[in-house]
């Protein structure tokens, strides 16, 4: 095992009765990597994370932190700390003796205790509200508390399940830029498991994709999401056009692909031979307007409709039966008088991949 992985879980296995949860999982973290895991509600993630933790034993597999076989390591001898969904605080105890109950525990005096305390609630805003009880804070609030408590500790390894999914649109984003900025001044590594794309892409350095109990696709986010190997990891990041089509000719490291929507001149990213049938993708941020239409990859579209959102716009094209979904920024854009526009779709922006 290399020396900047500091955390390795490897070939995990986890089944309740007859139903696989986590399915061969294995993932490795590098030392200070901010590392997301993103998948919709039952896929796993929330289990594989807690098999991290040492909440849940996995069937098979093992977990290694510095290369130091943990897999049967208690929760509390691990050090890592967790932050839940649901905060998880003790309604009973102030906000300071909240975050101090892990320093306390470690028997530490109580003055470096005090110091500690006092650090990590500077760290997240909160120092005003020691001596408050939780269900005196509001949710971000809260969710600060949680933070503070986890890395009073300073833990090795930093394990967020879903931290900001309870809070509304605002605090959501507020928090989010905060955990960032905790995470390059601290440097802890991080598991970060979440259903937002968003969340997953602004936050991590690298992260993961989770389906059905397996991690179908990793890396880094502008990767994954501008060049994923598989149609379900396009799917599953952002919004996508998709569109049938036959390979018609390849050559010179591109394909002629005929589709119900014109031809299109795609760049070749995947093995396909004349004749098969392939799915082509594009995001609707892809979506160019141009005064004039070209041979390939240029078309005039119905609009369909229009609608304004402040700082974006969203359009619903149609061209020979097929819908395609256009965003934009409506600065330069004023087409609500319009019924039809030219788009076009450059070659480095569409991917292909073939029919199931």
């Amino acid at each position: 095992m290399k020396d900047s992985i500091k955390l390795a879980a490897l070939n995990i296995v986890k089944k309740y009765d007859s139903s696989v949860v986590v399915d061969n999982v294995s993932v490795e973290v590098k030392k200070s990597e901010f590392f997301a895991l993103l998948g919709s509600s039952g896929s796993g993630k929330t289990t594989f994370l807690r098999i991290i933790a040492g909440f849940v034993k996995p069937d098979s597999g093992k977990i290694f932190i510095d290369g130091k076989d943990i897999t049967d390591t208690a929760p509390n001898k691990r050090n890592t700390a967790m932050v839940f969904q649901n905060f998880s605080l003790w309604p009973h105890m102030t906000v300071f003796e909240n975050v101090a109950f892990g320093l306390k525990i470690k028997k530490l005096p109580p003055e470096i205790i005090r110091q500690k305390v006092h650090k990590a609630l500077s760290m997240v805003h909160l120092e005003q509200h020691a001596s408050k009880k939780p269900q005196q804070l509001s949710g971000g609030q809260q969710q600060r508390v949680a933070l503070a408590r986890a890395i009073v500790v300073e833990p090795e390894i930093l394990l967020l399940d879903e931290p900001l999914s309870n809070l509304d649109a605002h605090l959501r984003d507020q928090l989010r830029k905060e955990i960032k900025t905790l995470h390059r001044d601290l440097g802890i590594t991080t598991v970060y498991v979440t259903h937002d794309q968003k969340e997953a892409m602004y936050l991590a350095d690298r992260m993961a994709i989770m389906l059905d109990g397996k991690i179908i696709e990793s890396g880094p986010p502008e990767k994954l999401y501008q060049k994923p190997s598989c149609i379900e990891s396009a799917r599953f990041l952002g919004e996508l056009n998709e569109i049938n089509g036959i390979i018609k000719e390849a050559e010179n490291n591109q394909y002629l692909v005929e589709t119900e929507t014109g031809i299109f001149q795609v760049q070749k990213t995947i093995d396909c031979s004349p004749g098969e049938q392939v799915i082509l993708t594009f995001r609707p941020e892809f979506v160019e307007f141009v005064s004039e239409k070209k041979n390939t990859n240029s078309f005039e579209c119905e609009i369909v409709s229009y609608e304004y959102e402040g700082n974006l716009a969203r359009m619903i094209l149609k061209r020979n039966n097929v819908l395609i979904k256009a965003t934009f920024s409506p600065i330069f854009f004023k087409f609500q008088q319009q019924k039809t526009a030219i788009i076009e779709i450059k070659t480095e922006h569409i991917l292909i991949f073939k029919t199931p």
